[in-house]
């Protein structure tokens, strides 16, 4: 038969039991939490002092900054400037070669020039020494077809009136064309018409001795000449080139010798 008292005595020990169970968890948590809580109010407070720390760090450097500005103003107004004045520079130089290529002369080359040479941007500047050098060959074909054309104008004229008066005008603009090939054409032209000239020259020298020789001959009849026995010309000078073969010679008048109908040596 079931003992009553001994079970509702070890059921009171049972719930008791229990109850400590129950209660020492229920510490444990409180305890748990209570750390927890202790945890999250230290980061908080390290989470604060990073924040004042920030802030300070911030109000530091925002210092530094204005400190920094008002030292270098100055500084930083010469670099503005310094700026300014290198892009004044380029676009100088830009509204120059634009001109140049719109006007293509050697005054506007030779400002374009200047102009460029003063740019420091190293690629700038090649640029804009590509756009120059660019016109600089066109306006250098244009002047030297306009030398090859006062060149052949001089030419010309020397052959048309061969003069030596015009020899040296034909030569100057010739020894300007810098073409080579041109160059010797020209010449060649020049060198045919000079000695076509002394050709001439030299036919007048002798025309101009042959009438000397006769005139000095005109005197009188007694003037006196040399012939050969067997020759068809008379000499005034007894040591004519044209005696040089005679074997001998024979002293006349002027009137015996014309009328033997002997003409005056072409030597004299």
């Amino acid at each position: 038969m079931m003992n009553f008292k001994t079970f509702f005595k070890d059921k009171k020990n049972l719930a008791i039991t229990i109850l400590s169970v129950l209660l020492i968890a229920s510490f444990s948590s409180q305890g748990n939490q209570s750390q927890e809580l202790s945890q999250a109010e230290d980061k908080i407070e390290q989470l604060s002092q990073d924040v004042k720390q920030a802030k300070s760090d911030l109000k530091d450097s925002r210092d530094e900054l204005a400190d920094f500005k008002e030292k270098n103003a100055d500084y930083i107004e010469v670099g503005k400037k310094e700026v300014q004045k290198t892009k004044e520079i380029e676009n100088s130089a830009e509204t120059a070669v634009k001109n140049l290529e719109k006007d293509q002369t050697q005054a506007n080359l030779d400002l374009a020039t200047s102009k460029v040479d003063a740019v420091t941007d190293a690629d700038k500047k090649e640029k804009f020494q590509k756009r120059i050098a660019t016109v600089k060959t066109a306006i250098e074909t244009k002047k030297e077809k306009e030398l090859e054309d006062k060149a052949e104008t001089a030419v010309k004229n020397l052959e048309n009136n061969q003069s030596r008066d015009n020899i040296d005008d034909a030569k100057n603009k010739v020894n300007a064309v810098n073409n080579s090939t041109k160059k010797e054409a020209f010449n060649n032209r020049i060198n045919a018409v000079v000695s076509a000239i002394e050709a001439k020259e030299a036919e007048a020298a002798k025309q101009a001795q042959q009438q000397q020789n006769q005139a000095a001959a005109q005197p009188g009849d007694t003037t006196t000449v040399y012939i050969t026995r067997t020759g068809s010309h008379y000499h005034l000078n007894p040591n004519c080139r044209g005696l040089n073969r005679s074997k001998s010679t024979t002293p006349v008048s002027l009137s015996e010798a014309q009328a033997l109908g002997l003409t005056l040596c072409g030597f004299e």
